[in-house]
């Protein structure tokens, strides 16, 4: 067993150990969770962003994986907290910590005490970990509000005219319409290409979401959203005026959303457009919002406007309605409305009763 395996190896001197060394032992026991994830039947492209993550977290930490504290993660999260990501986004980071030290501790500790003389660290404990899954629809997040966003998208058009780069702006003011607008999550709106704009399907055209947010290691969802609200009207008018713009080659079937390099915009580099337009449009502090929390808006308006949360969950990409029902924030005045209206039910009713009790 493992645990009589501890010392046995007397291959390295510990105090001699150099930091190239140490470096090549830690790139060893990532590729080995790498292979472990792989023969678990993640998909190629879950295990690549669960090793992003963790190779992330320890440029950050600059500490090697057996010299990490609880300390170090709280501040790689208080890092994180900066760049205006979901909660299930942060969340997903602390999974990959937890996993990857959960194997090291199962499969590399007899390893890692010979090699460095150490056991494996306890990073997690709980005053630093996220709400579990259970918990997520307690962490309400609030759409913005109609007149924030009036504000915010009034302000895109006044520098596009105005401004001296007015195709970026362009691009940057459909690219959030569409986000508010279709309810994509910004990672499936920065992979789009052209050809998954589909003028031609249903009444005023589809869009096909080809890198849809898959569960548990499933890979890609694939799904179709009808573009609603004169969705085709605003990417008719961006890909015939404003795309051309960015396009560096012949191929005019390529990605959607372009930088003005000509290369694919990162989502990283949207989430920070977004934050910088509502600087310079003067959004205070308080008010701003982030891309997941146009997504929000969208649920939130549709369903005030009648559309019934199966529906919504499938626009949204959604494999649990619970999920769907932790989007929805409604006003006040719609609130009062469905009251209203129910209490007007209610009095009908009674009304009728009264009538046949008393014929």
């Amino acid at each position: 067993m493992r645990k009589y395996e501890l010392l046995a190896n007397k291959e390295f001197n510990i105090s001699n150990l150099t930091y190239e060394r140490k470096l090549e032992f830690q790139e060893q026991l990532i590729s080995d969770w790498e292979k472990q994830q792989l023969v678990k039947g993640f998909t190629t492209a879950t295990v690549a962003l669960n090793l992003r993550n963790i190779r992330e977290f320890m440029m950050l930490s600059n500490k090697f994986c057996w010299e990490i504290n609880p300390d170090d993660v709280e501040n790689f999260y208080l890092s994180l907290l900066g760049k205006g990501l979901a909660h299930s986004t942060r969340r997903k980071y602390q999974s990959n910590i937890s996993t990857f030290y959960e194997y090291l501790r199962a499969r590399k500790s007899a390893d890692i005490l010979n090699k460095i003389g150490v056991r494996v660290p306890d990073v997690l404990d709980e005053f630093n970990k996220f709400f579990h899954r259970k918990d997520d629809n307690d962490v309400r997040v609030v759409p913005p509000n109609k007149e924030t966003l009036e504000i915010f998208f009034d302000g895109l058009k006044e520098h596009m005219i105005k401004g001296r780069k007015y195709y970026t702006v362009a691009r940057d003011y459909v690219f959030f319409k569409t986000l508010m607008m279709t309810g994509l999550r910004i990672n499936e709106l920065v992979m789009l290409d052209v050809k998954d704009v589909r003028f031609d399907l249903g009444n005023k055209g589809k869009i096909h979401v080809r890198f849809g947010k898959g569960s548990r290691g499933t890979g890609h969802k694939l799904r179709w959203v009808p573009m609603l609200t004169r969705v085709d009207e605003l990417l008719k008018w961006y890909i015939d005026e404003i795309l051309p713009n960015f396009q560096i080659n012949t191929d005019k079937s390529g990605p959607l959303f372009l930088s003005e390099s000509g290369t694919r915009v990162s989502r990283d580099t949207m989430r920070a457009n977004l934050t910088r337009r509502q600087d310079d449009i003067g959004i205070s502090e308080s008010e701003r919002f982030s891309a997941h929390q146009l997504r929000h808006a969208f649920a939130t308006n549709y369903v005030e406007l009648g559309v019934d949360i199966l529906t919504m969950s499938h626009l949204l990409g959604h494999s649990n309605i619970s999920t769907t029902a932790g989007y929805l924030e409604p006003s006040n005045d719609f609130i009062e409305r469905r009251v209203r209206i129910a209490q007007e039910k209610w009095k009908s009713q009674m009304e009728e009763m009264a009538k046949e009790v008393n014929t």
